[in-house]
Formats: structure tokens, sequence, C-alpha cells
């Protein structure tokens, strides 16, 4: 089922989204090297505050996938993009570390009510056959973040200074993504019953079939968000790479992957297709390791984005393929929750290993396992598809 009502949510949707990750993922680096050079605050710490962002925010999804079902998916879109405007029109003033901690805190439930869980449990409300497509076309605006919002804060705060940029993009984002959500955003005619918490929604984390899913894409993530918040300081010390451009690059690849995936998704494997994009990123790691030559650099970011998308839609297509329709918004919440909760430690864990270190090549090296080990597990598919109970 899919009408003219359906990608209109899948529009807003889109918006919200390059809000999400714009603000709240691929800006994380850019505010890493701002507030050293402001505040001179260690690489660690910064990346260990936005570690504990992402695991509060984990903690709180199965809540806000039981507002969703409960209030609607607008007010919870709205919701999460308010609270994601004051913590982020806040955090260039900050002069301490703890009022750092603070905001993130403070942003854990707006990423959370704008991004993933809400955007595919949405979507699903209007599109059954065709889901594949229009989550995907839905989640592209994670990838337009990376290739729009991240490259223009980058060029603006030389002209206008950090705060001033990034309050106006911050500004003219929450504007326009809340816009569109307030005007098209409703319930759709697949929208499940509200249903109370409790504690039965945690029953599929005693199987194998939930662990399939998600312990693969926890480890991916963790690598994955772990090198694209360290992406501009690894390469801001190369003096012939510009880090603006290499983010752009590597956005604007995983557009092209996410195109490239939305017209043939609904006919892949999706775990096979999940391996294969593990592995590319494997590729893209190992040769940014030991590269100088600024050819070489934006090469291997443009390999390395042109999975980065498809990542993030890939593990809700197979719980879309082995757990029961009305299973699918839980489950998403769930396994969501589970991989952010893992995946959180990915910037913490690569700051404080390059502090030990003094240099990326170790935690470089444990993104290349965490890959290799979430293409291995991937392909340990259950014996049998799941009820999620």
């Amino acid at each position: 089922m899919s009408t003219g009502a359906g990608w209109r949510v899948v529009f807003a949707c889109f918006l919200s989204a390059v809000v999400a990750w714009g603000f709240g993922f691929y800006a994380h680096g850019i505010y890493l090297v701002e507030l050293q050079k402001a505040r001179g605050w260690s690489t660690g710490l910064i990346s260990s505050i936005v570690t504990g962002h992402y695991v509060l925010g984990a903690l709180l999804l199965p809540r806000i996938a039981w507002a969703i079902g409960r209030f609607g998916p607008r007010v919870v879109f709205l919701s999460g993009l308010a609270v994601t405007a004051v913590a982020l029109l806040l955090l260039p003033s900050v002069t301490a570390p703890w009022q750092l901690a603070l905001l993130y805190a403070l942003m854990a439930p707006g990423w959370n009510a704008t991004s993933l869980a809400p955007i595919a449990a949405a979507v699903g409300q209007w599109f059954d056959t065709r889901r594949g497509l229009a989550l995907n076309l839905a989640l592209s605006g994670a990838t337009v973040a990376g290739l729009v919002v991240a490259p223009a804060l980058l060029a603006m705060i030389p002209a206008l200074g950090f705060a001033d940029a990034q309050r106006l993009l911050v500004v003219i984002g929450i504007v326009v993504a809340g816009a569109a959500v307030a005007l098209f955003v409703r319930r759709g005619p697949l929208s499940p019953k509200p249903a109370p918490m409790s504690r039965s929604t945690l029953a599929p984390l005693r199987h194998w079939a939930f662990w399939s899913i998600s312990a693969p894409f926890a480890f991916v993530l963790m690598s994955q968000v772990g090198f694209l918040t360290h992406l501009v300081p690894l390469i801001a010390d190369r003096s012939n790479v510009d880090p603006g451009l290499a983010v752009g690059i590597n956005a604007f690849m995983a557009l092209a992957g996410r195109v490239v995936l939305g017209f043939v998704i609904d006919r892949l494997e999706p775990r096979r297709a999940s391996a294969l994009s593990f592995l590319v990123q494997v590729a893209a790691i190992a040769v940014l390791a030991r590269a100088e030559s600024a050819a070489v650099i934006y090469g291997a970011c443009a390999v390395y984005g042109f999975s980065v998308g498809n990542n993030i839609t890939l593990s809700p297509l197979i719980i879309q393929r082995e757990y029961a329709a009305a299973d699918f918004p839980a489950i998403v919440a769930l396994s969501t929750a589970v991989v952010q909760i893992l995946y959180a430690f990915g910037p913490g864990l690569l700051g404080v290993l390059r502090d030990a270190f003094g240099g990326y090549g170790v935690p470089l090296a444990v993104c290349l396992g965490l890959n290799l080990a979430a293409a291995a597990v991937i392909l340990m598919r259950p014996h049998r598809l799941s009820s999620g109970t």
C-alpha cells in the first residue's frame, strides 16, 4: 500500500534525517575540532561525551517507540526537533566539560526521536510491498546531511565563526524539517494499535534470530560511527587534504550507494548485500591507513562512503523479511537500541586509543577488525524465521 500521503511522509522523514544526521552525527567531528581549539579539551574527553550521548539515547529508544504508538509519529518528530534545537543552539557557548555533557544528554532523546527508529516506524505505517524503496528514500536524508550540512558548516566557519555558522544552519534546518513534519506526517493505514510498555518487548533478546541481525550491525556501526566522528581530525593534519571536501566526497558516494541500492533492494538477499557492504569499508580503511597522496585519500573516502548509508538501511530490511509485519516497529526499535548502545562506544574508543598511541593507526586497525567480524556474523543466519516471540 502506498499513496500520495505516504510519499509526503517519506519526504518529511527525509528532511528529519537531514537534520538528525547532519547535526547529530556528521557534525560531531567538527564540534570536536572547534572545541579543542577554543577550550583545549582532549580528543578522548570530547569523544567520550559523544559516546555517553549515544548510550543514553539508546536506553530511551523503547520509550520513543512506545510514544510513537501512543501519540503518533508527528508528535515524536516535532518534540525531537525542538529538543535538538535547544541543545544545538547552546552548544557553542559551553565553557566547561560538564556543560557539554549536559547538552549532549539533552540531545540524546532528540537524536533518537528524529532518526532511524521513528523514521522506520512512520514509513512502515504507509508502505508494505514497497517498504524497502520508501525507507531507503527517507533515510537518504542521512546521506544528504553529510553532503550538505557538514561541508556547509566547514565552509561558513572561517567567515562567520563557529557559533554563528552553526546556529544559522541549525535554525534553517529545524524550521524546514519542522514545517514538513507538521504538514505531512500522519498516522498511516498500517499503524499498529498502541501497546503498553512491558518486559515482553525484550523477548527477542533470547533468540539468535535477533542477535544474528543486531550483533553484526552493532560491530560495523561501532566502526563506522567512530570512523566518521574522527574523519575530520584524522585528515585535518594532512596539509594537502581538504577535510570539507573529504567529508563531501564521502557523503556524495553514500548518496550514490543509496540510489544504486534503492533500485535493486527489494530483489536482493539483504544478508549477503550487508556482508559485501561491510567488506567494501574494510578495503577503504586499509588504504586510508597508509595513504599520503590527496587523490588516494579522497578515493578511499569515496569507496568508504559508498556503503555508509546502506549500513543504516539494510538492518530494517532484514528485519522486515525475517519477522512478522506486526512485530516490525518493536523489533526495529529494540534492535536500534541494542546496536546504538554498542556503537556508542565507537567515538570514545577511537578517541582514547588515539590519545594513548599518539595517532590513528591502532584505531583504524580496530575498525578493520570490527568490520571483518560483522561480515562473518551477518552470514550466520537463523535456521528458521522468527515471529519475534
